[in-house]
């Protein structure tokens, strides 16, 4: 991990490039065929190691790579027995892959569960490209990325004193990023670099992130004052990979 004081997000393992940042290799796990076909055409600045229409694919290949793209819906072909959702990203982070995920999916709870999991990156499939491919990037340096939906609850976690350990200056990068202000206006507003501001927002993401992995959902709840299952909803309405898992 590029950043101190935070227990490692991955396993080590020997899939992980020396030097990630020069030309991150990347696997797709999509049931999309157009995904799995385009992103390799559309995206010449990564090493495409394979693409896959299930984790149990990718895990039996293993490829070298750096990051996974991961779907979260993986049962669009009629496919039963395969992990999806959550699972998938367990599955794949204890593998020792780096996952990001590339889904329509924007329920928070999942979202949270899914970070929760292993998940070091989220990026929605309306994005623009540029926007995948700065998360990939980030991802394969050990970074945390989490979309403009989660960002406010980093700063609820923040107001409410449970990321403690942020300085002033990364209270203050999250308080515009909240408020959908790019690096660029923070950095002119705090008279520091672009780069800086990124940096320091790469810290916020994962101290957020670590927050997350090591409580429970009641605790999470109870910690950012909101009723049970406000923030995580009943089993039954998260866990709708495991029909078809059956």
């Amino acid at each position: 991990m590029a950043i101190t004081n935070l227990a490692p997000l991955h396993r080590p393992s020997q899939r992980l490039a020396s030097s990630p940042a020069l030309r991150p290799r990347v696997a797709v796990v999509d049931d999309n065929t157009v995904i799995r076909s385009g992103l390799p055409l559309l995206m010449a600045e990564f090493a495409f190691v394979g693409s896959f229409l299930d984790c149990e694919s990718l895990l039996e290949r293993a490829p070298a790579a750096d990051v996974v793209l991961l779907d979260l819906h993986l049962a669009g072909t009629g496919r039963t027995g395969i992990h999806q959702g959550v699972d998938a990203v367990r599955a794949c982070a204890a593998a020792g892959y780096r996952v990001c995920l590339y889904s329509n999916e924007r329920r928070r709870h999942l979202l949270l569960r899914c970070l929760q999991a292993g998940a070091q990156g989220v990026v929605h499939k309306a994005d623009p490209a540029e926007t995948l491919a700065e998360a990939v990037f980030q991802v394969a340096a050990g970074s945390v990325v989490i979309t403009t939906g989660l960002i406010g609850l980093a700063e609820l976690a923040e107001r409410r004193d449970r990321l403690p350990t942020l300085t002033d200056r990364q209270r203050q990068v999250l308080s515009g990023r909240a408020r959908g202000e790019t690096f660029r206006s923070i950095a002119r507003r705090l008279a520091i670099s672009e780069k800086t501001a990124q940096e320091h927002w790469s810290v916020v993401t994962e101290k957020f992130a670590g927050y997350l992995r090591t409580h429970s959902a009641a605790d999470l709840e109870h910690q950012l004052g909101l009723d049970s299952g406000e923030l995580f909803p009943a089993d039954h309405e998260v866990d709708w990979w495991r029909d078809h898992a059956r």
